[in-house]
């Protein structure tokens, strides 16, 4: 009973416990409202390529190890989409919290018409060197297995202008308080990506199928089709504040928005393309071990950035509400509601981990 009353004194002189009424409604009124949303549409996006992988895995273990050489690389490209997708999230939500619409819309549009004409050359380039990208990567994987990475590869390069379209529209109504619209759109993608995948590679009826080539043209309809239904929710106006025409897409450009979002995402994109890198890296480290061990280090990864998921979601959550708070010159209280999801991420993510370490062997085995 002493050492009860002694925790209770211990807990109710911390500043925590002063604070914790004000904490619950951060919590419960900001973050989760945010938080939600963003880790369902964020394990969405990541299931697209797990699923994808789902589908090959029954075509045997050279088809998996293809798809994880190749995704490996496209988890890099990614990474900076989604870095600049950040970086207009945050000028998104920083011009809404100053009540200024119009800043919102033109860093919207220009994010995409940039990011889209930079896909397009990169995807362009890539598709140009995809053998030496692929002899790079996969180092001394087996000569049918870089055949297959390298026909992913060449095929989900042209899904590069539609994922670069799906993400930054995503981050700019997450940037305006509008979460369930980006949710409900990847959400829609993954059963769009099971089935089309699915038909394409397997067959449907008495035809059948395309085999392993249906994975990465599955999964590029599917971005396609996301893209294009960012593009009407933005041009519809259901999000009254990102109201942006189809036509406006041809103005001429204002440069000074352009380097703001750059100066954000430029930064945010080295760090996510230098520690996908380290995925990259450790891919090509064990290429040459055979065909099994690159297959267990793709899983490894995937399961890995499942559990980061909600660390992600809470990431993104704390760039809308410090972009609000800074909008309106909320300095400190930015800086409170910042460090509180910081704790909330660290302890919440610990916990996952632990938690999900003993069932590992299970994890792994549904992607077998």
């Amino acid at each position: 009973m002493n050492i009860s009353s002694a925790l209770r004194q211990v807990v109710h002189g911390t500043r925590w416990h002063a604070k914790r009424k004000s904490y619950k409604v951060l919590f419960w009124r900001e973050i989760t409202p945010l938080a939600v949303p963003i880790f369902m549409e964020n394990a969405c996006v990541l299931l697209m390529g797990v699923l994808s992988t789902f589908l090959v895995s029954w075509l045997g273990k050279d088809a998996m190890a293809g798809v994880g050489l190749a995704d490996s690389f496209n988890m890099v490209i990614m990474a900076f989409f989604a870095a600049i997708d950040l970086g207009t999230t945050v000028v998104v939500a920083f011009s809404l919290g100053k009540r200024d619409r119009r800043r919102a819309r033109v860093a919207t549009r220009q994010s995409l018409v940039i990011m889209t004409l930079f896909a397009v050359l990169l995807a362009t380039l890539i598709h140009h060197f995809g053998e030496q990208i692929i002899d790079f990567v996969a180092g001394d994987a087996t000569t049918e297995v870089k055949a297959l990475a390298l026909t992913y590869l060449e095929l989900t390069v042209l899904s590069y202008p539609a994922a670069a379209i799906t993400l930054i529209g995503s981050g700019a109504l997450r940037g305006a308080g509008n979460t369930k619209i980006p949710l409900l759109i990847n959400g829609s993608l993954n059963i769009l990506n099971i089935i089309i995948s699915g038909i394409l590679i397997y067959g449907l009826f008495s035809w059948p199928g395309l085999g392993f080539v249906g994975a990465g043209l599955g999964l590029t309809i599917s971005r396609y089709i996301g893209a294009v239904a960012i593009l009407w929710v933005l041009a519809i106006g259901f999000n009254p504040a990102l109201r942006i025409s189809l036509k406006s897409y041809f103005k001429p450009l204002n440069f000074s928005i352009i380097w703001e979002v750059m100066g954000i995402g430029i930064p945010a994109s080295v760090e996510s393309v230098l520690f996908t890198s380290g995925r990259l890296l450790t891919q090509m480290f064990v290429a040459g071990m055979g065909t099994s061990v690159i297959a267990g280090n793709f899983i490894a990864f995937s399961i890995a950035a499942l559990i980061n998921l909600p660390g992600s979601a809470l990431g993104s959550a704390s760039t809308i509400i410090t972009g609000r708070r800074l909008g309106v010159g909320q300095i400190a209280q930015a800086e409170i509601q910042l460090r509180h999801v910081f704790w909330l991420s660290t302890l919440g993510l610990t916990a996952i981990a632990w938690l999900t370490a003993p069932f590992a062997g299970v994890m792994a085995s549904f992607y077998t």
